[in-house]
């Protein structure tokens, strides 16, 4: 199949077969960049009711830009990774500086923003500007892997690099947001990781994978990395209506940066009885966490603080805490 007749294909068939998703009802920049941005490694059922919260909260870039970064960290509570936030705060804030509030289409102003790769570049472009921009991600990478019949790893950097000159050339004059889209909704919908419904794929046909019997096996399975287990005992300790809650640091090996509850050894405190115990994954860790409550036995620790509770949650963003505090209501 020639490459016009391969994009008439797959853009006839995504534009008769997308799903309905919040953020294709308007390709504003800045509305394409919180979906883009939020997407990344989060699910798209995980993304949806967020991304609308988000934009409820704020609803243009200026208001993004205006905000402080715990009410950014509290509206993206859930969706983990939340460098993300924090980029988009710091991104905001320099399209604000730097660009006059409106959000740059150059391709060089764009990947200058904070937390905004080659990907996410050519996502926003295209998209939001029509700009025949490329873009590569994981699902980009299986559909052109089984394609082709190109042998790597998704997850290795070396192999996705090939994959973009590829992209160069396919992507549509005409539609390059349609065509970006159209090769990312084939990935996630139809040339799925495992089980792919070839059967319904507009592109069976040409596609090296099928021909061979090798659609199961492309991209290459990935080396598995096996779970660094961490534990920890974290303390409740609470005074007068208030919670001791401390902010991590920039050190920390995991949730940097955040609010979290005084981990033991962190803090002079007088343990008691255990509240809750749980398991809970980040990234390639796989945490036991112990809650126990606790009385302050010295000085709160720098970077403590003193929250009514009722006010925990707004500071206790994280899924984890979320999860402690449920097991231990």
């Amino acid at each position: 199949m020639s490459d016009a007749r391969l994009r008439a294909a797959l853009l006839s068939w995504y534009r008769a077969s997308k799903r309905d998703l919040p953020w294709r009802k308007n390709a504003d920049p800045y509305r394409v960049w919180i979906s883009e941005i939020m997407l990344q490694q989060t699910t798209v059922a995980a993304v949806t009711p967020k991304y609308e919260a988000f934009l409820r909260r704020f609803p243009t870039l200026a208001a993004l830009a205006a905000a402080d970064e715990d009410e950014v960290l509290a509206a993206w509570a859930g969706l983990g990774y939340y460098s993300r936030a924090r980029n988009l705060l710091r991104a905001a804030r320099a399209v604000v500086a730097e660009h006059g509030g409106r959000f740059p289409s150059e391709e060089d102003a764009v990947l200058a923003l904070p937390g905004i790769g080659r990907y996410t570049a050519g996502a926003i472009r295209s998209i939001a500007f029509g700009e025949p921009a490329p873009l590569v991600d994981g699902n980009v990478i299986r559909v052109f892997s089984r394609l082709f019949g190109l042998k790597g790893r998704a997850k290795d950097p070396a192999f996705a690099k090939t994959l973009w000159p590829l992209a160069e050339r396919l992507v549509d004059r005409a539609s390059p947001g349609d065509w970006n889209q159209a090769l990312m909704e084939l990935g996630a919908t139809v040339c799925t990781p495992e089980s792919p419904s070839c059967g319904a794929c507009p592109v069976a046909k040409s596609c090296v994978a099928f021909a061979k019997d090798l659609q199961e096996k492309l991209p290459l399975p990935e080396e598995r990395r096996a779970p660094v287990p961490v534990k920890w005992t974290c303390l409740w300790i609470e005074r007068d209506g208030e919670v001791l809650l401390w902010k991590r640091s920039e050190k920390e090996r995991l949730l940097k940066n955040l609010w979290g509850l005084p981990e033991a050894g962190r803090v002079d405190a007088r343990p008691g009885r255990t509240l809750a115990t749980v398991s809970h994954s980040i990234t390639h860790h796989a945490l036991t966490v112990t809650l126990k409550e606790a009385s302050l036995a010295g000085k709160a620790p720098a970077g403590a603080k003193w929250v009514p509770r009722e006010d925990v949650g707004n500071y206790l963003v994280s899924s984890l805490w979320l999860k402690l505090l449920r097991a231990s209501a």
